[in-house]
């Protein structure tokens, strides 16, 4: 039974096709159902999904299927239901196919035409039981039944037209699809009425390989749904159908104003029934009475929807911006508002409490009169003269008083940031007097009664008495110019690098000798010690030192000392060059 052969054959395959084999002939449907659990588990794009269509290939089992199509489903269990999988494992199983092209090419000239053939011929059993079916309430969940059944038919017919383009023009070359469409059916006919554009935009070229009596039986019968019908889906979809017609057949376009002249006064029928936009490209069509016009017309329209969304655009974005400006403005209109209420607010307060102010000072003013009056009457009138002048040498000096501390609050400001500006003067003149002074003091000269090391009076002697030998031995040659200038840049040299070293020298001897005068005063105070039983407090102070870090230093020594007495003896072995490891506990310096 198989065709070929594999090194490794799927185990369910081969059972499968044993039991064709054995099964009776209405039995086979059922059997062969049970392909779809493993070709839904194995894609066509995977390894497995090629080897497992190639095998199905190989034991006829694509044939077996084409074959059972034909089969009367009425008496099979399952019924209809079981021929909608079948044509569903059929578009499966043909879709990635892999076999030689000699096969490849059989396959697509002979087997895919008589699955279509058969695959309409289902959809026409189950279309021509569901027309039996009254419309009932009762009869409503079997025709949905068979309603779905056929529509899974048809899925399957558009899925295997997709997959092989060369047999497209089949599908619309078919008189069963005609047939389904002149039905007075009209939820069958939706369905076909769908089926004409998706497999027309599987292979756009088809529809040129199709006989042109065919085409303009299946315009025929679509205009005639638009002039009979009453369903907008019908109409719809038959709009649709001849749009996508007349785009990929171009000749069409004028069939339309010369076969069909009656069409635009069809349309005026369906107008403002929902589909507007498809009635409009079909009244463009009508119009052009050509495709070259008709295309530009299209893209015409195009250009102006373009123009018209950027339009839209650009407008819908000035007025968003509009709105946001306006809120804006709004927003600063309402600030600037309760800025000026708030203004007004604090100026009334403010003038209130100037005026209650004033109405004090007043009261103060009126009540101090009366009490001045009140002593004018008591007093003799020999002192009124008197009292009065004191009363206004008082006023004077109150009024100065208050008048100089409001200068001197004015000006205080200005004395406070004077004050801060001359103590910052001298603070920078400080530290600028102390960095020339301690610039002049790197820089200042060596004291030139120190003389350099190891120079004594007899040394001195013996050098001048060396030079005056040189002299006497070598008296002196007359020297070209050449020859003076070469030994005058010698000496130059010799002199700038002795100038150059000689402050260094100098600092360096003096450093020597201040250490050695050091160590001479200790090594006297050390000799010249007390014993401890004899020290006073004079010698303490004597022998003490006020630095800081001297006197930390001798704690620790002696608190170090200390210790490495106490230490035992065997602690104490080690290297006599090697210094004394101080512990890691901690000492108390203080």
């Amino acid at each position: 039974m198989s065709r070929g052969t594999s090194p490794v054959r799927d185990k369910r395959i081969i059972h499968l096709a044993a039991e064709v084999v054995e099964t009776r002939d209405r039995r086979v449907p059922v059997v062969l159902q049970r392909l779809k659990p493993i070709l839904d588990t194995s894609p066509a794009t995977s390894s497995d999904g090629v080897r497992i269509r190639r095998e199905i290939w190989e034991f006829q089992l694509l044939d077996v299927l084409i074959l059972v199509l034909k089969q009367d489903y009425s008496v099979i269990e399952g019924q209809w239901l079981t021929a909608a999988r079948l044509t569903t494992i059929l578009s499966q199983a043909v879709s990635g196919l892999d076999i030689p092209k000699e096969d490849m090419k059989d396959v697509e000239n002979n087997k895919l035409p008589e699955a279509i053939h058969n695959m309409f011929l289902v959809a026409r059993r189950i279309q021509a039981r569901f027309a039996q079916i009254p419309k009932r309430p009762s009869k409503e969940e079997e025709r949905q039944f068979h309603l779905r059944n056929y529509k899974t038919v048809l899925d399957s017919l558009i899925y295997l037209a997709s997959g092989y383009i060369s047999v497209t023009h089949k599908v619309l070359s078919s008189p069963w699809l005609l047939q389904l469409l002149i039905l007075d059916n009209e939820e069958t006919v939706a369905y076909i009425l769908d089926l004409i554009p998706k497999v027309l935009r599987a292979n756009w070229l088809a529809i040129k390989e199709v006989n042109i009596k065919t085409v303009y039986s299946i315009m025929d019968e679509l205009i005639y749904k638009l002039s009979v019908e009453s369903s907008v889906i019908l109409a719809t979809g038959a709009v649709k159908c001849i749009l996508c017609i007349c785009e990929y057949h171009k000749p069409m376009v004028a069939a339309l104003s010369t076969r069909y002249r009656g069409l635009r006064l069809l349309l005026a029928r369906w107008e403002d029934k929902g589909f507007s936009r498809d009635l409009k490209s079909l009244h463009r069509l009508l119009d052009a009475g050509n495709a070259q016009r008709a295309e530009m017309e299209k893209n015409y329209d195009s250009a102006v929807m373009i123009q018209a969304n950027w339009k839209g655009y650009i407008t819908r974005r000035k007025l968003a911006r509009a709105n946001k400006s306006f809120a804006k403005f709004q927003k600063a209109f309402r600030n600037r508002r309760k800025v000026k209420e708030e203004t007004m607010t604090r100026q009334k307060h403010q003038s209130e409490v100037e005026y209650k102010g004033l109405v004090n000072r007043q009261r103060i003013m009126r009540e101090f009169r009366e009490r001045q009056l009140h002593c004018i009457e008591i007093l003799p009138a020999s002192k009124v003269e008197k009292y009065l002048e004191n009363e206004q040498i008082q006023a004077a000096t109150k009024i100065q008083k208050l008048w100089r501390g409001h200068i001197e609050r004015h000006q205080l400001t200005g004395r406070r940031d004077l004050v801060r500006q001359t103590r910052a003067a001298i603070k920078i003149q400080q530290t600028v007097r102390r960095w020339l002074e301690r610039l002049e003091n790197r820089k200042g000269k060596m004291p030139l009664q120190l003389l350099p090391p190891g120079l004594t009076d007899d040394r001195r002697v013996e050098l001048q008495k060396t030079i005056s030998n040189y002299r006497e031995e070598n008296p002196p040659k007359a020297y070209t110019r050449g020859e003076l200038e070469t030994v005058h840049k010698k000496a130059t040299a010799l002199l700038s690098r002795y100038y150059g070293t000689v402050r260094e020298s100098r600092k360096a001897e003096q450093r020597r000798q201040t250490l050695l005068a050091r160590l001479d005063t200790d090594s006297d105070l050390c000799a010249l010690a007390p014993d401890l039983n004899k020290v006073t407090q004079r010698d303490v102070d004597m022998y003490s030192s006020r630095s800081v870090p001297v006197a930390t230093k001798a704690r620790v020594s002696h608190m170090e000392t200390l210790r490495n007495l106490q230490l035992p003896w065997w602690k104490k072995l080690g290297d006599e060059f090697q210094d004394s490891e101080i512990q890691e506990e901690e000492v108390l310096l203080f």
